[in-house]
């Protein structure tokens, strides 16, 4: 049985339609695979479903842009926004090699296989780093959730 055969997978669909009184554009669905795991990335946080909303709403400011999605996870976000028209890379630590490829399973669920899936490290200088295109937007929703990492990024302890 090989690794992927293992991992209790569940299709989650995210339903994103416009505000009142918008354009009567068609609602867009997604389906996002969460798999039983401890790790962070492998399911739904609260705010990329919020960030997703706001991509929706927004799609005509980012249709043929360039975006990267940091701490992508399951790349909900990203993948909204790749179904919005825009050139999308996710992006997600690079010592979690089972939530990448949970990213590149979300990319293929919703039949955009050709997103490129970058295992990036807060911190590291990297090969894939070096080789970003210009970007126009970086999405990142529900990244600050370790104070380490908050720290580091931000230099400001927040604990405190």
């Amino acid at each position: 049985m090989s690794e992927t055969e293992d991992l209790n997978i569940a299709l989650k669909e995210f339903t994103f339609e416009e505000e009142e009184g918008k354009s009567e554009r068609q609602a867009l669905t997604v389906s996002i695979p969460e798999v039983l795991d401890g790790q962070y990335g492998m399911y739904v946080w609260p705010c990329a479903v919020v960030l997703a909303q706001y991509v929706w709403w927004h799609w005509e400011e980012l249709r043929g842009k360039t975006i990267l999605e940091i701490g992508a996870g399951v790349s909900l976000p990203g993948v909204v926004a790749a179904k919005c028209g825009a050139q999308v890379l996710l992006s997600d630590s690079a010592e979690l090699p089972k939530c990448l490829e949970n990213c590149q399973r979300s990319c293929e669920v919703n039949g955009l296989s050709s997103i490129p899936v970058l295992g990036l490290t807060w911190g590291r200088i990297s090969p894939n780093m070096l080789l970003l295109p210009t970007l126009h937007f970086i999405l990142g929703s529900d990244v600050f959730y370790e104070p380490e990492v908050c720290v580091f990024v931000c230099g400001a302890d927040f604990e405190d």
